[in-house]
């Protein structure tokens, strides 16, 4: 087990729901590859979860009810900085494996580049390159990028997003009216507004498997897409951006509904 760096200098909290297989295998992943505190906030009340005693986890929050991936990854803050005062919070899906101690190297790069935030590379179970961040575009969609954009990404995702707590707690953590889905968006726009820096570690890699819980709620998901992006148009889209891009913002947004019909 490596432990070079100490359990205090980050906190790994893994919001999870109804991937308890997944979170085991995360679980394991850092067992083996590093030595950093978990907080697991549990979606799921009627999921005790009660089946991880050879894991070595520190704590288990567990909602009462299922409070959305921004509550749940604001109550595990909440938890690690009292507790543990880490400088580093690193959130983890529950779908996510990994190899090596990739949280110890994209430290390092925060530190390079005096970012505030950073990812890995988010790889397939193929071995290709899922993205290395995206840009968001002005008619309300994300596009994922394979390989290193000259200007930097516009957003990195909450996958496997390792952020300094200061800057975490200065911007109010995500916020919890997104529920689920585009609350990282909304997280990086804000901290470009408040001039904080971020980036992607090429040097590190994890796996990610994909929506496993997502593939479950494909209606809600759908909806949610709808109303979140509505939310983040309106506070981060400038009047004349809104005036000016308007027919492509209301096709986008039509495609989400779309795919609200198709679920149901």
């Amino acid at each position: 087990m490596n432990t070079k760096s100490s359990p205090t200098d980050a906190v790994i909290i893994i919001p999870t729901y109804t991937n308890t297989a997944g979170l085991k295998d995360v679980l394991s992943c850092n067992k083996t590859y590093g030595n950093y505190r978990v907080i697991v906030v549990n979606n799921n009340p009627i999921n005790s979860l009660n089946d991880l005693p050879e894991i070595e986890v520190s704590d288990i929050l567990t909602e009462p009810k299922n409070a959305g991936f921004a509550k749940a990854c604001n109550d595990g803050a909440g938890e690690a900085t009292t507790k543990y005062h880490p400088r580093y919070l690193v959130f983890l899906n529950d779908d996510v494996t990994y190899a090596t101690d990739w949280i110890k190297t994209c430290i390092g790069e925060m530190k390079t580049h005096k970012w505030s935030a950073t990812v890995p590379r988010l790889i397939r179970p193929d071995g290709t390159i899922e993205n290395v961040g995206y840009i968001i575009k002005k008619n309300g969609r994300t596009k994922l990028l394979t390989e290193p954009s000259k200007g930097g990404p516009d957003g990195i995702t909450a996958a496997a997003l390792v952020i300094d707590t200061d800057t975490f707690k200065e911007l109010d953590g995500f916020d919890e009216s997104f529920f689920a889905y585009l609350e990282d968006v909304d997280l990086c726009l804000r901290m470009t507004k408040a001039g904080k820096t971020f980036g992607v570690t090429h040097s590190a890699a994890v796996t990610h498997m994909g929506q496993r819980t997502s593939s479950k709620m494909s209606q809600k998901k759908a909806m949610l897409d709808f109303k979140n992006w509505i939310k983040l148009i309106a506070r981060h889209w400038s009047r004349e951006e809104k005036l000016k891009y308007l027919p492509q913002i209301a096709i986008e947004r039509l495609r989400n509904l779309s795919g609200v019909i198709k679920s149901v």
